[in-house]
């Protein structure tokens, strides 16, 4: 190209506003067109210069890239330079340019000059990248939801795949171009007629269609897919391609079956199931036992609360399933075993809930059977312990009587026999009515060995003549928190259970009854005999209500089931071994303690301390000598006392001139209650202090605001009731 033929093409590159470039090889000197200076940024002016201005817009990687064309190009193995740079220009501005360049003069066979073109293709490179990323985040939605897009084209007949779709058809080599005829073959057989036969009907009759089928890869695996299926149409409305998604449905399959699986099972024995998804929608409904519209929502059917649905919600997703039995939400009026899985996978929740009300008012009324069969059996065991109270009272009263007639003087050591027994009686009562009432606990500090000691005339004078028992203590004081009367109940059960087991083998033998401390501030107890021992198969039995080893007629399996509860609920420990070195049985009770360094000192009584000098009490009890030891007993302390027997005595004693401080009543009249007989007293005397004593335990009456003392009582037990 001569000079004047360049000279003519800038003028007119110039007048078309065309960036153009003109390098001159051999003395490496470049002419940049105004336009070009503009876009790298400089004055609209052309201008001559080294090609090494380009260094300062492009980076050295790509400048390489440049170099390389240019000399594949003068070598003659492409026919220009062709290539699309990214620059930074004078004002720190990034552009796209597509420089296209070709030598157009050579000198003695080598290239002089080249000449060239620029073109601003900033725009159309960010939207290809942007087309790019909008690509990348499909095929990345594509990835997450397990699906691919397709496309068939109708006049060319050809099919393309997404990257996914070859995935789930298992192809690793994305060149391949399938064939829709490949396609349908790796459907299942059945499947393939309606495939094409759908497919058929959006072409001709622009028809969308819906398959669920399985597909087979070359390796045999087997997918589970969805096909969803549009007609593409042209602006004329004519339909062109097919455009369609493909999803792995394997998982979500595999776990409809397992739930369809579920549902019956429980549909076998009708209980509903509620599948419902981590934001409360129900799903499967059409595979659950109850899916009509009336008990398809589970609020239908339970009647509970937002919050305690939202907390089994909370409780399942932490735990993976929870499980409650006879639990109600309307106090008790229904009742439902219900069950809360949490599939993680699907975040699915498997709500499996059984009205069992019928069957829980059944089981009810089987437990109130079984306790009044096991409080009558236990009449049998407690009347044996009360007749052993009343043995040991009538003989102190008999030996008191002979002391007496032989004109002794020292017989207070009987008196206390009676008054022990009589105490041993009252919490014998005690534990027959706690099988009926809310029983009375009263837990108090005392030291065991004491305990023990005091009442080892008892011990003895329950057992045989022929049977020894020995207290063998190691020198300890300590204190126990337990029902006073209990802890000797426990160990006078143990003995005489001894004692039969001791019989079963002959007429004599031996119980030990020794102690020690243990670690941890604990306390054991030994109960050892030498009788038959326990077998080792029955050692796991011994504890349980209604089994017994004795003879018939000689046991009633409660004693030792009524030990075990007791120890238990107090914080306790029985362990049993079948033999000891005594030859039988070897028992144990362990209790938390606090050890003494001397002996234990019970609280000064209060009855030294009880003063009531010129107080005037009124005392009603429709028990004669109950009344009469009452007012003894305060009469000792300095009151003026009234006593009343019945109603028309007390309205007698209230129209009497005397100014009554204190009112004690019985709570149960034959001809009036307690609450009656208060309101009559009040009404004279609004300031009185009102106590009351009843023969009935645990009686619950939230009305009753005053103190209750418990018949019987001793001299004792009064005072500290009246000192509260």
């Amino acid at each position: 190209m001569n000079s004047k033929s360049l000279e003519l093409t800038h003028r007119v590159l110039t007048g078309i506003d065309e960036a153009y470039w003109q390098w001159d090889l051999i003395d490496d000197h470049v002419f940049y067109s105004a336009q070009l200076m503009t876009l790298l940024g400089y004055s609209n002016e052309q201008q001559i210069t080294s090609s090494s201005l380009w260094e300062q817009h492009v980076d050295s990687h790509s400048l390489e890239e440049v170099h390389e064309q240019i000399q594949q190009h003068i070598k003659g193995c492409s026919e220009r330079v062709d290539i699309t740079l990214k620059i930074t220009n004078n004002d720190a501005k990034q552009l796209w340019l597509h420089v296209v360049g070709k030598v157009v003069e050579w000198t003695d066979d080598k290239a002089s000059l080249m000449f060239g073109t620029v073109k601003d293709v900033t725009d159309t490179k960010s939207m290809i990248v942007q087309l790019k990323k909008q690509n990348d985040w499909l095929m990345l939605a594509e990835r997450i939801s397990n699906s691919g897009h397709w496309r068939f084209d109708i006049e060319t007949g050809s099919l393309d795949w997404s990257a996914e779709i070859f995935r789930i058809h298992g192809i690793s080599n994305k060149s391949i171009i399938p064939s829709l005829d490949q396609a349908v073959d790796a459907l299942e057989a059945k499947d393939r007629p309606k495939f094409r036969a759908n497919f058929h009907n959006s072409i001709h009759q622009q028809q969308p269609f819906f398959l669920k089928t399985v597909l087979t890869q070359p390796c045999g695996r087997k997918v589970k897919v969805e096909i969803i299926a549009e007609v593409e149409r042209d602006n004329n409305d004519i339909a062109v391609a097919v455009f369609g998604v493909y999803k792995d449905i394997t998982r979500s399959e595999d776990l409809f079956e397992k739930l369809k699986l579920l549902a019956m099972v429980n549909f076998t024995i009708k209980v509903p199931i509620f599948f419902i998804d981590d934001n409360d929608n129900v799903v499967y409904q059409d595979i659950s036992p109850h899916h009509d519209s009336a008990s398809a929502v589970l609020f239908n059917y339970i009647n509970f609360s937002i919050t305690e649905y939202m907390e089994f919600k909370k409780q399942a997703k932490e735990r993976g399933q929870i499980k409650e039995s006879n639990v109600s939400f309307d106090k008790y009026t229904t009742v439902f075993d219900l069950s809360v899985t949490y599939e993680a996978d699907e975040g699915i929740y498997i709500w499996i809930v059984e009205n069992v009300t019928e069957k829980f008012r059944k089981e009810q009324q089987q437990v109130i059977s079984n306790r009044l069969a096991l409080l009558g059996n236990t009449f049998g065991n407690v009347s044996h312990d009360i007749n052993n109270v009343l043995g040991v009272a009538l003989g102190a009263i008999e030996m008191l009587e002979m002391r007496f007639s032989r004109g002794e003087q020292d017989i207070s050591s009987y008196i206390e026999r009676v008054k022990n027994a009589i105490d041993k009686g009252k919490d014998v009562t005690e534990r027959l009515l706690a099988f009926t009432r809310k029983p009375t606990v009263k837990v108090v500090s005392f030291d065991p060995i004491q305990e023990i000691y005091d009442n080892q005339y008892l011990f003895k004078q329950l057992l045989l003549s022929t049977i020894k028992v020995n207290f063998n203590f190691e020198p300890i004081h300590c204190l126990i928190k337990f029902p006073q009367g209990e802890f000797i109940n426990i160990l006078l059960n143990l003995v005489l259970n001894a004692q039969d087991a001791i019989q079963e083998k002959g007429l004599s033998g031996q119980i030990e009854i020794s102690a020690n401390l243990i670690e941890n501030n604990r306390l054991e107890i030994h109960v050892k005999d030498s009788g038959i021992g326990i077998a080792k198969e029955n050692l796991t039995k011994i504890f349980d209500p209604f089994y017994s080893s004795k003879s018939i007629n000689k046991g009633n399996g409660i004693g030792l089931a009524n030990v075990y509860s007791t120890m238990y609920k107090h914080n306790g420990l029985i362990q049993v071994e079948g033999s000891s070195d005594l030859g039988g049985a070897h028992f144990t009770l362990v209790f938390k303690c606090k050890t003494l360094q001397e002996k234990y000192l019970a609280n000064e009584s209060h009855i030294e301390s009880l003063c009531y000098q010129n107080t005037n009490i009124l005392v009603l009890d429709d028990e004669i000598s109950i009344a009469e030891f009452v007012a003894l007993f305060l009469e000792g302390k300095g009151a003026n006392v009234v006593v009343a027997n019945n109603k028309q005595q007390l309205i007698e004693r209230l129209n009497e001139n005397i100014n009554f401080d204190i009112f004690i009543t019985d709570m149960i009249l034959p001809d009036l209650s307690g609450k009656e007989a208060v309101n009559m007293v009040k009404e004279k005397f609004p300031e009185i202090s009102i106590y009351s004593i009843s023969g009935y335990i645990a009686i619950e009456d939230r009305s009753w605001d005053y103190p209750v003392l418990r018949k019987p009582f001793n001299s004792k037990e009064l005072a500290e009731f009246l000192a509260v």
